[in-house]
C-alpha cells in the first residue's frame, strides 16, 4: 500500500531536511532537500512495490498537513494545495522517466530538477 511507502519517506526526508536546512539554509533548500525528498518518495515505494506516484502524492499530503500547522492561516491551505499537487507532479515525472528509461537515478535525477526549480521560485519570488 503506497499510503505506508510515503509515510516512511516524509519521515525520513523530515529528518534529513531538519539537519540540512540547518547547516545550508535557503541554498540546502534549493539543492539538496529536493534530491532527499525525491530519492526517498522513489526508492520507499519501490523497495516496497509500492505505487510511485502514490508515494509521492501521499508524501505532498503530510507535507501539506505540515504547512498547515506552520504556516499562518492566510498562507496555510495554500502551501498545502501547493505541497500535494507539486509532489504528485513530481512523482509522474519521476513515474514516466523511469517508464522511458528503466532506469531508477535518471528517473530520480529528473524529479530533482523540477523540483529543484520549483524550490527556487518559491523562495525567490513568493
Amino acid at each position: 500500500m503506497f499510503i505506508f511507502s510515503g509515510m516512511i519517506a516524509a519521515a525520513l526526508a523530515y529528518l534529513w531536511n531538519k539537519l540540512l536546512l540547518k547547516r545550508l539554509g535557503d541554498r540546502g533548500l534549493i539543492t539538496l532537500v529536493p534530491f532527499i525528498e525525491e530519492f526517498f518518495k522513489t526508492v520507499a515505494a519501490l523497495y516496497l512495490r509500492h505505487n510511485i506516484i502514490g508515494a509521492h502524492f501521499i508524501f505532498g499530503c503530510i507535507e501539506g498537513i505540515y504547512d498547515i500547522i506552520t504556516s499562518s492561516k492566510k498562507i496555510g491551505k495554500w502551501a498545502a494545495m501547493a505541497s500535494i499537487v507539486s509532489h504528485s507532479f513530481f512523482g509522474a515525472i519521476t513515474y514516466f522517466v523511469y517508464l522511458r528509461t528503466n532506469n531508477i537515478p535518471i528517473s530520480i535525477f529528473a524529479a530533482w530538477i523540477f523540483h529543484s526549480g520549483w524550490n527556487w521560485y518559491v523562495t525567490k519570488y513568493m
